[in-house]
């Protein structure tokens, strides 16, 4: 076989495996390795399978879609080879996908192709496939899914309409790609590992292509599609679908699908056999060691309420062919026998158990006025061993309950919703009503009681449920006795609810198969943490977007204030004073309602907000919730980056200093040099977009990031030695100055820190294709890295500080204002957006300070007069009438009172016409304790005395 592999001969049936987000080809081993094992020992038609593989060189396709379309395109010559490598009339003409995470996403691309032809493909299986974006981190990825789900959604009725979908989840451990985004709307069948027949456990990301019970189920569903006259995939795309049904959600027989031959539509019963009438309405049976044919018989009575509904539950029954109903009875040898019985095998569903456990239930008065039956049989096959069925006949009213969950306030307090199941049990379905949402997380208890002791070597468990109607959705657990049992069940949705299905899909339900020897307690409660989890889980991709607009909206106050008061106040405090969520979620949600109606809704893109509406994540408070969330998150990332700042700006400029060192061969040249980027930013940003055309931009972002808190940490340190310096003697006064400048670019900071951690999957993708020496497609960063580094050339002038005496600093702050509310709009899902936003953050404030008009002269005066009037009316107001206040705000107030008071003396000094400033001189700390003597001019417009000049001043000072 090996030699005839060398020899490019191929005569099995073609699967290609396509790896995703920087995977290997290398993850095809389990599948091909038991699909060869199950050829040699069990193919019917001794038929193989050849798996065939992709090696993309595990490129980082999930972060960054540029090479999406280019892995399209290798897939679709790799089919084209693969058929050419089988000869012969008999060869196969088409090939059976296999794609993980992204690799499932670029099968279904490949139908986009224009010379690509469907009939190629017949079969294609998704393994933790996102079929919904998990995160849209650049336009690429939006346009490339844009276009697949355009595409099939125009063509699955038509071209599309001879192939198999199908799509599987990882369920509950696959925290990179959650249940909910693996459902796809075009597929044939979506369902979990956790749900699936035979499987029952979640797989994380990874583990989905390796786990044994999943790769069993999903090789006997390729085998049993096999033709026995073809020899290859069955082109019945029919009998594909039901294949794929019977061995991944509803397996009523064996391991091998046949529909002429699964279940028997009649059997002939043995009238010789063991019969018996089973009287009660809870039974349990056992059989040991069988050495004849057993029938339990159950009589129908629907006069009977108590009577309507009947559950079997059979541990360990072998045979496949076990439950029947009966229509004419007669009396044999003495005994009530039935000769002959319609088959309900197939109705039969295969539970999760340690060993194989069969269940069903039966609509008894439907059996009795539909088919005619009047007993339902139990046939326990001779030579069978070990076997128990529990019998349970009940009124549905009874076993079926449905509940209220409670509100998550009561947090962990135990609600009881059944204080004692009937003795003898088996079956109870408790419906949850009131969980609509993703957030939502319960758990259910039912706690053993009253246990009957039973000698039996192999224990009897019970089992729990958690079912989600409208998605093929199911976790469990079993129910025993003991300390190793927690016999609770957590009750949280993986899917969430379709929009407008809540009158037509039923609530959520946990299912309970009890143990007949024992009574159960069931109750619920909140389950906080797991709420927190699920929050999360669905939520957390909303949280960068929150924190980006909580920064714009920090610097539109800061705008504002130093429109009123030309002084940039710090981030913590207009972070605590002044943001809140209502100035962007309200907005935001009036601005989607309207960009929805008529003519405006063809005109504009869809919001996000309405597309969060239209997956059913969004609910009442949420954008409150994570604004909040976004303000405390905000609020930590301020505080971290003032301690980096001051603990490891040192260290962070001399290993600067250290490097520029070794470049340089004189130290006080590599100082020079240093200083010179941080005095002349237009050199460093000359060098930084040079930098990022010649490599990548988001390679410029880091290193400007790194730049910008360099910058700082300098920043800081001037800052520093004026309060030294002043503390010492060695000058009057320090200059507040160099504090707005800090203020206003640690906030800008933070901006460009957020962009730089959007644009770092880029340079993810770059690094990887480093050593091959192969360039980025495209780089959606450098146009942001081009925009940051220009700007930063203009706002690091004149040291940093804004120039506080430019007009429009109100408009300005409504600009800022009104890109938070974009995001809000815009850019919840589609996190690319985010960037553009930033960028505009950084054009508005560098054109402002570029072009913006200075203000009038006399309207800074009046300004200033009134500032200086201010805190001289603050500074005489008694000690017991002032506020409280903190030693940070207070150190705010008074850098900023000696900012102002700076700027009024400097103003002062400019005289007015028809004024002559005297010899009197104004100090660094204040006016001198003369006063100002002024000599005024003889103006008849304009007549003051010497008094009234010195009575102005002093009020002044």
């Amino acid at each position: 076989n090996i030699e005839k592999l060398k020899a490019e001969k191929f005569d099995g049936i073609p699967v290609l495996f396509i790896p995703g987000n920087s995977g290997s080809h290398k993850q095809v081993r389990s599948l091909a390795s038991v699909a060869l094992r199950k050829a040699i020992d069990d193919s019917e038609f001794k038929v193989h399978f050849d798996y065939f593989t992709v090696d993309f060189g595990e490129e980082y396709s999930a972060l960054y879609g540029g090479v999406l379309q280019d892995q399209v395109k290798f897939v679709s010559h790799s089919i084209e080879r693969i058929l050419q490598l089988y000869k012969g009339s008999q060869g196969p003409t088409s090939v059976v996908l296999v794609g993980h995470s992204l690799g499932g996403l670029i099968a279904k691309a490949l139908f986009t192709e224009p010379e690509f032809s469907p009939s190629l493909v017949q079969v294609i299986i998704t393994l933790a496939t996102p079929h919904t974006p998990v995160v849209l981190m650049d336009k690429e990825t939006h346009d490339f899914y844009t276009k697949i789900d355009t595409f099939w959604a125009d063509s699955r009725a038509a071209s599309l309409s001879h192939v198999t979908l199908v799509s599987i989840g990882g369920g509950l451990r696959d925290v990179q790609v959650r249940a909910g985004l693996t459902q796809d709307t075009h597929a044939d069948l979506n369902i979990n590992s956790n749900a699936a027949a035979s499987v029952w456990v979640s797989t994380d990301h990874q583990c989905i292509v390796w786990c044994k019970q999943l790769v069993l189920s999903i090789n006997r569903a390729l085998f049993d599609m096999i033709g026995p006259i073809s020899k290859q995939i069955t082109m019945d795309n029919q009998l594909r679908k039901d294949i794929f049904h019977y061995h991944l959600l509803h397996p009523s027989g064996g391991k091998e699908y046949d529909p002429d031959n699964l279940h028997p539509a009649t059997m002939t019963f043995d009238m010789n056999g063991y019969w018996s009438d089973i009287l009660k309405r809870q039974f349990t049976f056992s059989k040991g060691h069988v050495t004849c044919n057993h029938y339990s018989m159950i009589k129908i009575a629907i006069d009977d309420p108590k009577q309507r509904f009947l559950t079997l539950d059979a541990v360990r029954m072998s045979a496949d062919d076990w439950v029947f109903g009966c229509k004419v009875t007669k009396v044999h040898k003495n005994t009530r026998v039935c000769e002959e019985g319609e088959n309900l095998s197939s109705k039969t569903s295969i539970i999760p158990s340690k060993g194989k456990r069969k269940a069903i239930h039966l609509d008894l008065l439907e059996m009795k006025q539909k088919f005619g039956y009047t007993h339902i049989v139990v046939h326990t096959p001779v030579y069978t061993e070990d076997t128990r069925v529990n019998i349970d006949v009940y009124n549905p009213r009874e076993r079926r309950i449905s509940y209220a969950v409670p509100k998550w306030i009561n947090f962990w307090r135990q609600f009881t919703v059944v204080e004692k199941t009937v003795q003898g049990a088996v079956f109870y379905n408790l419906s949850l009503t009131g969980i609509d949402h993703p957030w939502q997380a319960y758990v259910v208890k039912a706690d053993p009681s009253q246990c009957l002791s039973e000698d039996e070597e192999k224990p009897h468990f019970g089992l729990a449920r958690f079912i989600t109607p409208w998605a093929n959705d199911a976790t469990q657990t079993l129910l025993g006795q003991g300390g190793n049992f927690t016999n609770s069940i957590s009750a949280k949705l993986q899917s969430s609810r379709p929009p407008g299905s809540n009158d037509t899909t039923e609530t959520p339900q946990v299912h309970f198969y009890l143990d007949p020897a024992c009574t159960y307690t069931i109750k619920i409660y909140p389950s906080i943490p797991q709420m927190m989890g699920q929050m999360i889980r669905f939520y957390a991709p909303l949280l960068l977007p929150c924190m980006v607009a909580v920064i714009i909206l920090i610097i539109a106050f800061q705008m504002r204030r130093i429109e009123s008061s030309q002084y940039c106040q710090s981030t913590l405090l207009t972070l605590l004073s002044a943001v809140s969520p209502v100035n962007v979620v309200l907005p935001s949600r009036m601005v989607a309602y309207l960009l929805a109606l008529g003519p405006l809704a063809a005109i504009f893109p869809k919001t996000d907000i309405e597309i969060l509406q239209s997956s059913g994540l969004d609910f009442g408070v949420l954008p409150i919730m994570m604004f909040f969330a976004g303000l405390g998150t905000v609020f930590l990332l301020t505080c971290l980056a003032w301690g980096t700042i001051l603990l490891c700006g040192s260290l962070a400029h001399k290993a600067v200093m250290r490097w520029a060192t070794r470049v340089s061969p004189h130290e006080v040249v590599a100082e020079v040099a240093v200083s010179t980027l941080s005095n002349f930013p237009s050199i460093l940003a000359c060098i930084l977009i040079a930098l990022g055309f010649a490599t990548c931009g988001s390679l410029a972002l880091c290193l400007g990031c790194f730049c910008y808190f360099l910058k700082l940490f300098k920043m800081y340190q001037d800052y520093l030695e004026c309060l030294v310096k002043r503390a010492v003697g060695l000058r009057d006064d320090d200059d507040p100055s160099i504090l707005l400048g800090v203020n206003f670019q640690f906030t800008l900071a933070l901006l460009w820190l957020m962009s730089t951690l959007l644009n770092l999957p880029t340079l993810l993708s770059w690094s990887r294709n480093l050593p091959h020496s192969l360039p980025l497609p495209a780089d959606p960063s450098l146009i942001h890295a081009v925009i940051f580094c220009g700007s930063l050339s203009i706002l690091w002038q004149n040291e940093g500080k804004p120039k506080v005496e430019k007009k429009y600093f109100s408009v300005l702050a409504i600009i800022l204002q009104g890109l938070a509310i974009f995001i809000a709009t815009f850019a919840m899902v589609t996190i690319y957006r985010l960037s553009f936003a930033i960028s505009a953050v950084f054009v508005v404030l560098t054109t402002h300070q570029l072009i913006s008009p200075n203000r009038e002269q006399e309207e800074q005066e009046i300004e200033e007069e009134e500032v200086v009037d201010n805190q001289t009316a603050a500074q005489d107001t008694p000690d017991h009438l002032s506020a409280p206040v903190t030693a940070e705000s207070a150190s705010e107030s008074e850098s900023e009172y000696e900012y102002q008071l700076n700027i009024a003396k400097k103003k002062v000094i400019k005289h007015k016409p028809g004024v002559i400033k005297s010899a009197s001189e104004v100090t660094d700390t204040g006016f001198g304790s003369e006063g100002l003597d002024w000599e005024y001019e003889e103006d008849p417009a304009d007549s003051l005395s010497d008094e009234s000049g010195k009575e102005n001043v002093s009020n002044i000072g």
